[in-house]
């Protein structure tokens, strides 16, 4: 590329100028001394900017922009606190393969090492979390370095990138071609993806003839829905997701056994440990969904053995593959090239006795809806509601972490994915509400609905501020049961019910918080006005939050701590 083009542009522009390059239409801010020559440059210009309450919501609003659009995520923070104050979302981008490319002042470069005002090690700091991680010491790498953050941040396994540029630099003036400062470790790679035919064939044959046969997928295969409809269409093998690929395969049918793991579908548990091949797509086998590896999928391994079976393992990231399990059939492929390689090589196979086994599964595992005496609240009520309210609409729901995470996933069904959007690997509390920014934002003609629980929703709720100065017109659920549920619940199972850190007695009432902000509020504590209250709630035209008082309980199946997934707590 000629770089001479950016010939007396400041720093602080070429950055400008290449988030342009980079298609990049809104970006989440938050200023101080550092990186104030870059924001200036925003003043009344096309890009969209979104000043959070805090930098580790710009982060997570970034990366929910990302995960439910595809595009690329950009944070801009100051120096110091700034630059730290990002790492939780920087590892959660990382850990979800989220694109996510944030931008940190510096302080000066004759400065940095001497402890200066709010100067942090911030490449140091850094550079464990993300894919890649550079400071910028002359301007005239600037160019080149952005280039090569959003490349990295998109290929292959996608995640996080972090640039740090010292504010002497934003403020230089680019005067020369690039002189050799800077350079790539890593070469662009722009050929076309191979595949190996011989290993390929061996596999179909194994598929073709597998008698138990399961689809395990992950977030990797989310831009092949498509492809692995066809797939499964014409092998008529059942599918078992992650969390994250929820609605690759529409939820609503007959071959879905909807997500496995540790508060996954019974169903899809027992499928799994019964297998005989487990065709494991753009998944990485987290502890999650796997129990106890030292008791996962006994079946499939003794099929290997036998010649008849095993785990094939297809995922575009290298370093994943035999990382967790020593799978058998190894592909470092992208989902898409796989698929479109296999599909011609498979054929049809009824499987009766298989299939039935699955329908029975389904039938005598669902996820039940807990009863009660009283005219309270479960939560299963508030989602199956929900569920059939949303069923016909255009939606997204983002959560928090806990137990009100792990329900929305149970009773909200899928037909597409990236529909329930949350952190999975890193589990941050609080990301819920900033991710429902990013989602908005990035998705204006969706329903956006965030489903948090009181002690999520407590971590960032200054982000309230946030929905007003901007209108945007999301509808927050607060399931309050006033506790930290799923770790009271291992309180008492697992610690003799001392409940020393979980209980929350002083919650605000987020009627009145949410009013504070000039937003509406509503609140449900009865079974009996739930399907008005939620109506009004999706159908309001602007922000709304909804206060629901639910009863404590346990979120079911439950695969405890060294236990295989057919040892679930039922």
């Amino acid at each position: 590329m000629n770089y001479n083009i950016y010939r007396g542009f400041s720093g602080a522009k070429i950055v400008y100028k290449k988030l342009l390059e980079h298609k990049v239409k809104d970006v989440f801010i938050y200023s101080g001394g550092s990186i104030m020559p870059i924001i200036d440059k925003l003043y009344k210009g096309p890009i969209n900017y979104y000043v959070n309450s805090h930098e580790q919501s710009c982060g997570h609003a970034a990366t929910g922009y990302a995960k439910s659009s595809n595009e690329t995520g950009v944070a801009l923070v100051t120096s110091g606190p700034g630059i730290t104050n990002l790492i939780t979302p920087l590892l959660d981008a990382t850990n979800d393969s989220t694109p996510f490319v944030a931008i940190s002042g510096q302080v000066n470069t004759n400065a940095m090492g001497t402890n200066a005002f709010q100067e942090a090690p911030a490449v140091e700091i850094t550079k464990s979390v993300t894919k890649w991680s550079y400071c910028v010491k002359d301007v005239h790498e600037l160019p080149e370095v952005l280039d090569h953050a959003f490349y990295l941040a998109n290929h292959k396994k996608k995640g996080s990138v972090h640039i740090d540029i010292p504010k002497n630099i934003s403020m230089e003036i680019y005067e020369c071609e690039p002189f050799d400062i800077f350079k790539i470790n890593h070469k662009y790679d722009l050929s076309k993806e191979s595949i190996d035919s011989n290993r390929l064939n061996i596999l179909a044959n194994i598929i073709n003839n597998a008698k138990k046969p399961i689809l395990y997928v992950g977030q990797g295969c989310n831009n092949d829905s498509e492809a692995l409809t066809k797939f499964i269409n014409k092998t008529n093998i059942p599918i078992t997701t992650t969390i994250h690929a929820n609605g690759v395969y529409n939820e609503y049918n007959d071959k879905s056994l909807r997500w496995c793991g540790m508060h996954g579908s019974a169903a899809a548990n027992y499928a799994i440990q019964e297998s005989d091949l487990i065709i494991a797509l753009g998944s990485r086998f987290d502890d999650r969904t796997t129990g106890n590896i030292q008791k996962y999928a006994p079946k499939a391994f003794d099929a290997y053995e036998n010649g008849t079976g095993g785990i094939a393992h297809i995922n575009i990231e290298k370093s994943e593959i035999n990382k967790v399990i020593n799978t058998h059939y190894n592909f470092n492929n992208s989902c898409g090239v796989f698929l479109e390689n296999i599909l011609p090589m498979v054929n049809y196979n009824d499987r009766n006795e298989w299939m039935n086994h699955i329908k029975n599964l389904k039938d005598n595992n669902q996820f039940k809806i807990k009863t009660n005496s009283k005219n309270a609240l479960n939560m299963e009520h508030i989602l199956t509601e929900f569920n059939q309210q949303l069923k016909d609409k255009d939606w997204i729901v983002t959560t928090g972490v806990g137990n009100h995470q792990m329900q929305s996933y149970q009773f909200l069904l899928s037909k597409t994915p990236n529909r329930i959007l949350s952190s999975g690997s890193l589990g941050v509390m609080g990301c819920g509400l900033p991710y429902a920014i990013g989602s908005k934002i990035a998705n204006k003609d969706k329903l956006v609905i965030l489903i948090d629980g009181d002690s999520s929703f407590n971590m960032t709720l200054g982000e309230l501020k946030t929905i007003k100065e901007y209108n945007i017109p999301i509808k927050i659920a607060i399931m309050n049961n006033s506790a930290q549920m799923m770790v009271a619940i291992w309180e008492k199972l697992f610690f003799n019910e001392r409940y020393t850190a979980t209980i929350n007695n002083e919650n605000p009432s987020y009627t009145m918080l949410a009013e504070s902000y000039g937003i509406k509020s509503i609140k449900c504590e009865k079974k009996e006005d739930l399907s008005s209250k939620i109506n009004e709630f999706i159908n309001n035209e602007g922000p709304i939050l909804c206060e629901f008082i639910v009863e404590k309980d346990i979120c079911l199946p439950l695969v405890a701590p060294g236990k295989g997934l057919d040892e679930m707590l039922l």
